[in-house]
């Protein structure tokens, strides 16, 4: 009994050792495809993350990306049309008394095929 007790948790070991060795090796492959596919200027992180710019420039690249920003939005509104936040849906082809008629038939006699 505890030949094979001992043997289950050494293969459970075993698996759970594969396992978090290969998601080990899966991140360190992304790790790497990241840092290669990297631009040469960028490496040390996000945009400007190791770098301390000068205030005025900081400033002005923030104000351009709000702007940026607002034209974006100001002209996602103007290609929808108007201020409706989705169009209207198409007439029935159909009237509700129509509809109503046909339910009612399908009920009574079945889809007939």
């Amino acid at each position: 009994m505890t030949q094979s007790l001992a043997t289950s948790l050494l293969v459970t070991l075993l698996g759970m050792a594969l396992v978090f060795g290969a998601i080990l090796l899966f991140w360190l492959f992304m790790s790497a495809l990241s840092w290669l596919g990297s631009p040469r200027g960028n490496r040390n992180g996000p945009a400007g993350a190791g770098k301390v710019g000068d205030p005025d420039q900081e400033e002005r690249a923030l104000r351009r990306r709000a702007a940026l920003a607002a034209v974006t939005v100001a002209l996602a509104r103007s290609e929808r049309g108007g201020s409706r936040p989705f169009p209207l849906p198409p007439t029935a082809l159909v009237s509700t008394w129509q509809a109503v008629m046909r339910a009612k038939q399908l009920g009574d006699k079945g889809l007939l095929r």
